[in-house]
């Protein structure tokens, strides 16, 4: 009878070096497979790099994500920038975090030449009168993640109700943002330790100077997306809010109906659920425009992850960062809560009235994540089934 083998502790893990083909393999595969936004993308990283693969320790797994989860910008393609840059140096970070990128931006491209070619067709919306209110119901529930996640203690609170008064009121999202950040700092740490707060003024000012160049759309676009991937604290979710104040209210490149179809596509999309912002930059300016937005909204998960991976711990344990990004953090629920109100009539509505249908199915979604807890990936999957299942009996209903 052979002996019990002794549970190997994690202190005992003894991190592999992989080769550069196989990290970027990996990461290559992985930009084809990972449907259903960061919770599902990170999960299948963990389940290779630290129980199949063994890359990670599970503890440099936790260090590395709970940096990755202080940054504005999607947390998995951080995650995957990170652990390129950790195997394979800088250029390991890069390649890492393109070819996280690129298989799902490349799909996105053609959905959304599809899209403008053949998106009157009766069938296409069929399958968007599904997709669309499940996409609500998905919105919905990681705006209760967020805030659960966000909304700490009393102060957040106020910060969150205040930011939504503010918005309604019509002061600029971004504003807001700053604003509750510095606010919170302030209370948490006080003015003297404010001062040690990095300041981000260098990157505002050099946007600013480039918007201020001209009034050409690329450059609009390029300051557009470059603060949607800088700002977006809380993930895709806060993106959405960019988009819906700029690129519809502002900008009239595309209107709240077409961005929650970009929405809807990009959940059923492999890569990062931010890809929704290609779709808006096509509908903006063609591929050219596709290209662009892809460039400026994920350049910053770039710099700051391969700037800022040296200091992992440093700005880990930075309090007046913390406090900032914990006042920023709480306005971003109170801004998507007003953003999301915006993209209801289009989801749930039909001919003008209101449709019970798509009520239940945003209703649907939302509990299913909420209260069964299935993952996003699996109720995007089973609304874009839903869809096609849909558009094909009714087309053939129609005949």
């Amino acid at each position: 009878m052979s002996e019990p083998v002794p549970a190997t502790t994690d202190a005992e893990v003894v991190e592999r070096l992989p080769s550069a083909g196989e990290v970027f393999g990996y990461f290559f595969y992985l930009g084809f497979v990972n449907v259903g936004g960061p919770v599902a993308q990170i999960t299948m990283m963990f389940n290779y790099m630290v129980e199949r693969a063994h890359w990670l320790s599970k503890d440099r797994f936790t260090n590395i994500m709970a940096f990755c989860h202080m940054l504005p910008g999607p947390e998995a393609l951080q995650l995957a920038i990170y652990v390129g840059y950790l195997k394979r140096g800088i250029v390991g970070g890069i390649l890492a975090g393109l070819t996280f990128i690129i298989p799902g931006a490349a799909v996105m491209i053609v959905l959304s030449y599809l899209y403008v070619a053949y998106g009157n067709l009766p069938q296409v919306n069929d399958v968007l009168f599904i997709l669309k209110p499940a996409v609500l119901g998905i919105i919905a529930a990681g705006i209760i993640k967020l805030g659960q996640a966000a909304i700490k203690n009393a102060f957040l609170a106020a910060l969150m109700v205040l930011s939504i008064i503010a918005l309604v009121l019509g002061v600029d999202f971004l504003f807001v943002l700053l604003a509750a950040g510095l606010i919170h700092t302030l209370y948490a740490e006080g003015l003297p330790r404010l001062r040690r707060l990095p300041t981000i003024a260098p990157l505002m000012l050099g946007g600013m100077a480039v918007q201020a160049l001209g009034e050409s759309r690329w450059l609009e676009m390029a300051w557009l997306f470059l603060k949607t991937g800088l700002f977006s604290f809380g993930g895709a979710y806060a993106s959405l809010v960019f988009l819906q104040r700029g690129a519809v209210d502002d900008y009239h490149w595309l209107s709240s109906s077409q961005l929650l179809d970009g929405v809807a596509l990009s959940v059923a999309t492999p890569g990062p659920f931010m890809l929704f912002t290609t779709f808006a930059g096509y509908l903006a300016g063609g591929l050219p425009g596709a290209l662009l937005a892809t460039f400026f909204v994920f350049l910053p998960s770039f710099v700051l992850v391969l700037g800022g991976a040296r200091y992992m711990e440093q700005v880990r344990h930075n309090k007046p960062v913390q406090a900032f990004l914990a006042g920023a953090s709480a306005a971003v629920v109170g801004v998507i809560l007003v953003v999301s109100l915006a993209l209801i009539p289009d989801a749930l509505t039909r001919a003008g009235a209101l449709s019970l249908p798509s009520v239940l199915i945003a209703l649907a979604a939302f509990l299913a994540i909420i209260i069964r807890r299935v993952d996003v990936a699996r109720v995007a999957i089973v609304a874009m089934a839903l869809g096609l299942l849909y558009a094909a009996v009714h087309s053939l209903w129609l005949r």
